[in-house]
């Protein structure tokens, strides 16, 4: 199959000898603009691509794929890497759709293992510029330190390192909030992504990648961030085995499962609220009044299937399951002509006789 990087070759261009009128995608100033700070920084990591302008073209290149990244290198006055690729008008225009069509979307814990290592080179370049590199990692690692030991919360340690990432952000970068944003990197978003580093990636190297391939909560940020909630580090590891586990379970039951204090879980839907409303209501009963409205109750169950069901379940706890095998037995027995002790029938009528309602044990004592 032939390609469009076919025979491409690198090169180092002026940003302002590029044509990039007539591009597909929306342009965002705000992108743009972190993007070249970005770059201008850190270096240029991802190339942009060119085709050969036409002839008596204003400029001598035409953009393919990477708006924002050369407004970015144009506003900060930095040259650009580009690949330079040829081919028909609606291939090329074909490869921009399919450069923001197909982008992959990363998932919440790959995310935050980015923004991590963004954010950690911010920091570093503002400690060296300080001359205490030393220093500041003992202080982040010494802030994790109090929160494992429950010295602080994951909360308070969360909130203080958001707000020197932001300042580190804006002192290396120079990002307003807006640019923070255009890149998905508002205070907001990088609380989140912070807290599920600090609490699930940076604790568990061992476990992360199997979580993050969960079925239910590896690509779900809310549900690893109720994982991320637990503050005992070991009972969150408990949590985090129990999913890797069972691919079906949630991080509500996974809660659960850890047996974390004052986690209730998820919220019961509508057919467990009002199985709850029943339970408590009858545990609000006393003994004799409950026995005053067993027959409410028993006529309340909707089919012969649901009150054999019920039956079966409380012989099952009062034991009259037993009764009956041993009254079976002696009645085969008899059938066969087999002898049966005299003790052996007057124990089984008397158990029978205790399992019958009040009115025919009364008339079967009438009987006697």
């Amino acid at each position: 199959m032939n390609s469009l990087l076919s025979g491409a070759q690198m090169l180092e261009i002026d940003p302002n000898d590029i044509d990039d009128s007539g591009r597909i995608g929306f342009f965002y100033p705000d992108k743009a603009a972190a993007l070249g700070r970005l770059m201008k920084v850190d270096g240029q990591r991802t190339p942009i691509s060119v085709v050969k302008s036409r002839k008596g073209a204003d400029k001598p290149w035409k953009l393919v794929v990477g708006m924002h990244r050369t407004a970015g290198a144009r506003l900060e006055g930095i040259t650009i890497f580009a690949v330079e690729v040829t081919g028909k008008p609606e291939d090329l225009a074909d490869q921009e759709a399919s450069e923001n069509l197909h982008r992959r979307r990363l998932e919440p814990l790959e995310r935050a293992k980015f923004t991590a290592a963004l954010v950690q080179a911010a920091r570093d370049r503002v400690a060296r510029e300080n001359g205490n590199l030393s220093q500041q990692k003992l202080a982040i690692r010494a802030r994790w330190e109090r929160v494992k030991a429950f010295e602080t919360t994951a909360a308070s340690a969360l909130t203080e390192e958001v707000n020197d990432t932001c300042s580190n952000l804006e002192r290396v970068y120079g990002w307003e909030e807006s640019a923070r944003e255009a890149l998905n990197m508002s205070r907001s978003a990088v609380h989140r992504d912070l807290e599920l580093f600090r609490l699930l990636i940076e604790p568990f190297p061992d476990l992360i990648e199997a979580l993050a391939a969960h079925p239910v909560v590896g690509s779900n940020a809310s549900q690893l961030r109720l994982i991320a909630t637990i503050q005992d580090q070991g009972m969150r590891r408990v949590a985090i085995e129990a999913l890797l586990a069972d691919k079906e379970l949630s991080a509500d039951d996974a809660v659960i499962a850890a047996g974390v204090p004052g986690k209730e879980g998820r919220k019961p839907n509508g057919e467990e609220k009002a199985l709850n409303a029943i339970c408590g209501n009858l545990g609000r009963l006393t003994a004799p009044q409950q026995k005053r409205y067993v027959p409410q109750v028993v006529g309340a169950l909707k089919s012969s299937d649901v009150k054999r069901q019920v039956r079966d379940l409380i012989n099952a706890q009062l034991g009259d399951s037993a009764t009956i095998n041993m009254a079976f037995q002696i009645v085969t027995s008899l059938l066969d002509g087999e002898p049966v002790d005299d003790d052996q029938l007057a124990e089984a009528a008397g158990k029978l006789q205790e399992m019958l309602p009040e009115s025919s044990r009364e008339d079967a004592e009438d009987g006697e």
